[in-house]
C-alpha cells in the first residue's frame, strides 16, 4: 500500500529537523572569521542607517531608497556568503550522506521514514543509488544547495542574490507540486516518484 500524504509529510518534517540540527551544530563548531564578523557589523550598521532615515522622515519612502539600500547591502551579503563557503560544502556533504547514501544503504529509509514505518521502493526492480540521487535532487535541497555553491563563484553581489532567490522559488514550487500530487492522486505518487519510477510504501504491506 502506498504511503499516505500525512505519513510522508511527517517523515519529511522529521528528516528536516534532524538535518537542521546537524547543520546548526556544524555552523556552531566552525569558527566565524573576523572578516565575517566585520561584514555582519557593517550590514547591521547599514540597516540601522536606512531605518533611521525612514523613521525620522529624512527622506521620502520611495523605490529609490530601497534601491540604494539593496545596492549597498548586496555586496556585503555576498561577501558574507563567501566567508561561509566551507560550512556550505560540509552541509552539502551531510545532505548527500543522509538523503542519498544512508537512505540507499538503509533500504529506502531515512530516520524519518523509519519512524513513520514507510520506505522507498522501486516499482519494477531493485532500488538503485541513482534513484536516491534524483529523488533527493528534487525534494531534499541537494541540487539547490549545489547550485548555490556554483553561483557563489560564477556570479556576484546582486546577481548572486537574485539567482539564489529564483532557485529557491523554483525548488519551493517543485516541493509544493509534489505535495499537491500526493494529496490529489489516488496512487499518492509525487513528482520524484514518477521521474524515478519509485513509490513510497507502508512497511508490512
Amino acid at each position: 500500500m502506498n504511503a499516505s500524504f500525512s505519513k510522508r509529510f511527517s517523515a519529511f518534517v522529521i528528516d528536516l529537523l534532524i538535518i537542521s540540527l546537524i547543520c546548526n551544530i556544524i555552523t556552531w563548531v566552525i569558527p566565524v572569521s573576523d572578516n565575517y564578523k566585520s561584514l555582519s557589523s557593517k550590514l547591521n550598521d547599514t540597516a540601522e542607517v536606512y531605518s533611521d532615515k525612514i523613521i525620522k522622515n529624512e527622506t521620502e519612502i520611495d523605490i529609490s531608497v530601497f534601491e540604494d539600500y539593496i545596492d549597498e547591502v548586496s555586496p556585503i551579503t555576498y561577501q558574507m556568503e563567501k566567508e561561509t563557503f566551507i560550512s556550505k560544502i560540509i552541509i552539502v556533504v551531510v545532505y548527500i550522506a543522509y538523503y542519498i547514501i544512508y537512505q540507499y544503504k538503509n533500504n529506502g529509509q531515512t530516520l524519518g521514514k523509519k519512524f513513520m514505518k514507510i520506505k522507498v521502493e522501486k516499482q519494477d526492480g531493485t532500488l538503485q543509488i541513482n534513484d536516491m540521487i534524483f529523488r533527493s535532487f528534487i525534494i531534499n535541497s541537494v541540487l539547490s544547495s549545489l547550485i548555490y555553491i556554483i553561483l557563489l563563484f560564477t556570479t556576484k553581489n546582486m546577481t548572486y542574490l537574485i539567482c539564489t532567490e529564483i532557485v529557491s522559488i523554483i525548488f519551493g514550487i517543485l516541493i509544493l507540486v509534489s505535495g499537491i500530487m500526493c494529496i490529489a492522486r489516488k496512487d499518492k505518487k509525487t513528482l520524484q516518484d514518477i521521474i524515478t519510477k519509485t513509490h513510497v510504501v507502508e512497511m508490512g504491506e
